[in-house]
């Protein structure tokens, strides 16, 4: 549900300075890891194949974030999505619109979105290659990103100019908890950190509020776990959850002894445990 509220007077919850907090959270993640997650950076062009896979697994009559964009979408919109991937979202609601501009900067997420693409006969999308602050683009009737500002630091002018190129309304899907947040102790071991906390979906309402957007959040269900066939699969989910290449074989031995106690085996299927809690954040913009 999109707020009906817009700019207001900023409120500052906690007399926090909102923006610097949300930069210092993005720069204290880069310290641990292997970097290379900044827009178009190349850790992206490795996850091209597995964000294909979720893009073409994905539920669209039950997803609740596409639920939400299709419940906001009138005949003859334009849709804007920034940092779009392989599609996720965006070629679900393509079929119903005048034209969806995606703004992509990996060049292996844009090969795989025009891929799907195709496959499904969708002919009414303009890829754009770049990062979102570089892209030039007009204004959409709805703009949307999903799953991308936690490697943003200057997050405010982000949402400022994807505000500025909404017409209507603009969406974000963030997560409420850490991804892989059981899989600390084994992210430590490998990097020899403890990885430093996420800029998560609080964060960025209080940010909108500081800004003076009166946005709304609604707490999505949890999603289903994943569930992989074959043991090298889940192996491959676990290394680019921690920050490995999927093809790095190099810490398998830890990642086995892991996944003993973190997985549940039914008949033949290994699953994963549920995801981390989502929610949709939604507000109309200026008129």
């Amino acid at each position: 549900m999109v707020s009906a509220a817009t700019r207001a007077t900023p409120v500052v919850p906690g007399g926090i300075d909102w923006a610097a907090r949300w930069r210092e959270l993005v720069e204290s993640r880069e310290t641990v890891g292997p970097g290379g997650f900044e827009a178009g950076g190349s850790r992206w062009e490795g996850r091209a194949e597995r964000f294909a896979r979720l893009t073409r697994g994905l539920d669209a009559a039950t997803d609740p974030f596409v639920r939400a964009l299709k419940a906001e979408l009138q005949p003859g919109d334009a849709v804007l999505d920034v940092g779009a991937g392989a599609g996720r979202y965006s070629l679900p609601i393509a079929p119903s619109l005048a034209r969806l501009t995606a703004v992509e900067p990996s060049n292996g997420m844009r090969e795989a979105f025009a891929q799907e693409a195709d496959r499904r006969g969708i002919r009414n999308i303009n890829l754009v290659a770049g990062g979102w602050q570089e892209a030039k683009v007009e204004p959409h009737d709805v703009a949307f990103v999903a799953n991308v500002l936690y490697f943003v630091k200057d997050a405010a002018r982000f949402v400022e100019k994807l505000d500025a190129h909404a017409r209507r309304a603009c969406f974000i899907l963030h997560r409420v908890e850490e991804r892989a947040a059981e899989m600390a102790p084994l992210y430590a071991h490998v990097w020899g950190k403890p990885r430093p906390p996420e800029a998560g979906a609080l964060d960025l309402f209080n940010l909108l509020f500081s800004m003076g957007i009166r946005a709304n959040l609604e707490l999505m269900p949890r999603p289903a776990p994943a569930r992989f066939e074959k043991p090298e699969d889940a192996m491959r989910e676990v290394r680019q959850s921690i920050e490995l290449l999927a093809d790095d074989t190099s810490h398998d031995d830890q990642i086995a002894n892991f996944l003993r106690g973190f997985v549940t085996r039914r008949e033949g299927v290994i699953e994963f445990p549920p995801g981390p809690q989502m929610a949709v954040i939604s507000w109309r913009v200026r008129g």
